[in-house]
């Protein structure tokens, strides 16, 4: 069965459908009873409304049983690799290939979609729209964004702040709680003589438990701009969710206390080293001190480490000079690229504290081996029409699940200023 012999039973009911309605409308019209002969002639087009009713649903069925006995018997049990096969690199790639196209993905999915999004009245949805955006419908209601406009988001939600952009990001499929291996300490190896047993050097391994926490907001359109086709909608949608969104996830990565939200990297309770400068350094950090933080992170982290420091602090190290007068503080003028501070990358974070007596202003660390996020796969977005119906307005609520956690604390330093 194909889609357009699907297609072409809808058209022939539609046209049978408005048929019946103009010869029923023209009997109301002139105030009388079908005649016999125009009785006969309803009936037949009933029956013949219903017969065309069954084959398309049937025909339907049919058409989507097919789709998945098609991509069961695509989908291979195992790759038998030979000379020129696209093997996988990666876990994620072997995933792609052997699961397929996500719901929210097809092209019927995404036209319906978009419709839903921009459509006056969700009444204006046809059955077939319905049917395809509760293929892939998230709870209450809300439905999984395509890809390609999940992907616009989260790009926003990195760029408001450089834990969300420098973190290791795992992405699962549902919420459930999950168990991540964390190394307490590594084994090391030993030089070993021929014929000599090796000596046994265990990691030692705990264990993280990752949740997924809500973080959403509820973005207001005036009627006027959903009816205008030239307002670039999802754009919009796109920069305030992830906009907000990411700023609230971004504090938490930083200073969350893991109570119903992220646990973040400077948190009392992040395990993480606390670094304090010596005295003299309360309302900022000496060259020497500087030295001292880098110092202070084991060596085998140092060469992916990055600063991240509040923004009252930034500023006094980028006025930082050498003994020559020279900014120590170098300027990248590639786009996109960070600046470097003392030969690392370097990060302001607006989360962290100004420096003052023992305040936490600053990061050092390897951030991907340090922390993690978890992100559940699909951003959801729900219309709320009747909520803000009497302003002549349309509501749309966005939310995702995430959680942080620090995977390797010895792989980060939190910066303290001194007491005194």
């Amino acid at each position: 069965m194909r889609r357009d012999e699907i297609l072409a039973l809808k058209e022939q009911r539609a046209t049978l459908h408005k048929s019946m309605v103009d010869k029923f409308a023209t009997a109301e019209g002139e105030g009388r009873e079908f005649s016999a002969e125009e009785s006969q002639e309803y009936d037949a087009m009933e029956s013949e409304f219903r017969s065309l009713t069954d084959r398309w649903q049937r025909a339907e069925e049919l058409y989507e049983r097919e789709q998945e006995v098609t991509k069961s018997l695509n989908t291979p049990i195992d790759f038998r690799i030979e000379d020129g096969d696209d093997v996988p690199l990666t876990l994620g790639e072997y995933r792609a290939k052997t699961r397929g196209m996500p719901a929210w993905d097809s092209p019927e999915y995404r036209a319906a979609y978009w419709h839903y999004l921009t459509v006056g009245n969700l009444a204006e949805l046809d059955i077939e729209e319905q049917r395809v955006l509760s293929k892939a419908t998230a709870g209450a209601g809300a439905n999984l964004v395509p890809t390609e406009f999940r992907n616009q988001i989260i790009n926003i939600l990195r760029f408001m702040g450089p834990i969300n952009q420098l973190a290791e990001t795992m992405t699962t499929d549902s919420g459930d709680a999950i168990q991540i291996p964390a190394v307490s300490s590594h084994g090391v190896a030993t030089w070993t003589a021929e014929n000599a047993p090796y000596t046994a050097s265990d990691e030692v391994f705990g264990q993280i438990t990752v949740n997924a926490f809500k973080a959403g907001r509820t973005v207001i359109v005036s009627e006027e701009l959903l009816a205008d086709s030239a307002f670039g909608l999802d754009a919009y949608l796109a920069r305030e969710l992830g906009e907000s969104i990411g700023v609230l996830e971004e504090t938490a990565y930083a200073v969350g206390d893991g109570s119903g939200k992220p646990l973040g990297i400077a948190a009392a309770t992040s395990g993480v080293t606390v670094s304090q400068a010596a005295v003299g350094n309360v309302t900022g950090f000496s060259y020497s001190a500087l030295v001292n933080f880098i110092f202070a992170l084991p060596y085998q982290y140092r060469r992916n480490a990055q600063w991240i420091f509040s923004d009252s602090a930034v500023k006094s190290l980028f006025l930082m000079l050498d003994s020559q007068n020279r900014p120590l503080w170098v300027v990248n003028t590639a786009a996109g690229e960070p600046d470097s501070f003392l030969g690392y990358p370097i990060y302001t974070s607006p989360d962290l504290a100004a420096p003052a007596a023992s305040a936490k202003s600053g990061i050092f660390g390897d951030i991907r081996r340090g922390y993690l996020i978890r992100r559940v796969n699909g951003f959801s977005l729900q219309r709320q029409v009747e909520l803000y119906s009497n302003n002549g307005q349309v509501g749309f609520r966005g939310y995702e699940r995430v959680d942080g956690r620090i995977q390797l604390a010895d792989a980060m330093r939190v910066l303290q200023n001194s007491a005194t």
